[in-house]
């Protein structure tokens, strides 16, 4: 069990999927002054795949997926059915826009997904273009 400095137990993670978006909010990705990491700094399938199984085993029961938009990832459903099926992993949280979002639905619910955090920054849509 992990435990942090002021002795509560840790049971969950955080792990950026990547740093890329499909938007360019202003706030997060303006459309200059952002410098991508290389593909080859992030983290791979079988990486992330290794250290949530490794957290696991030491008390991680909670994973919560952000990036950037994590549905930018090609490997990202893959990703989440993979890790859902890790012993030990009994939630599976997403953070994303919520703009490709819609066509996984279905897979992310057979994948155990408990919750889907939307960034919902305006219901005006002249505003969206603004930020986006």
């Amino acid at each position: 069990m992990l435990f942090d400095n002021h002795g509560r137990p840790i049971n969950y993670v955080r792990i950026a999927v990547t740093d890329r978006c499909n938007l360019r909010c202003f706030y997060c990705m303006p459309e200059e002054g952002i410098q991508y990491m290389p593909k080859k700094e992030l983290l791979t399938f079988e990486e992330i795949q290794r250290l949530v199984t490794l957290l696991a085993q030491m008390g991680i029961s909670k994973v919560r997926f952000t990036g950037g938009e994590p549905f930018v990832r090609k490997d990202f459903m893959r990703l989440v059915q993979s890790v859902s099926a890790i012993d030990g992993i009994t939630n599976i949280h997403l953070t994303t826009n919520g703009v490709l979002t819609a066509p996984h639905v279905k897979e992310l619910k057979q994948a155990g997904v408990k919750s889907v955090n939307l960034s919902l920054d305006t219901l005006d849509k002249e505003r969206f273009k603004q930020i986006t």
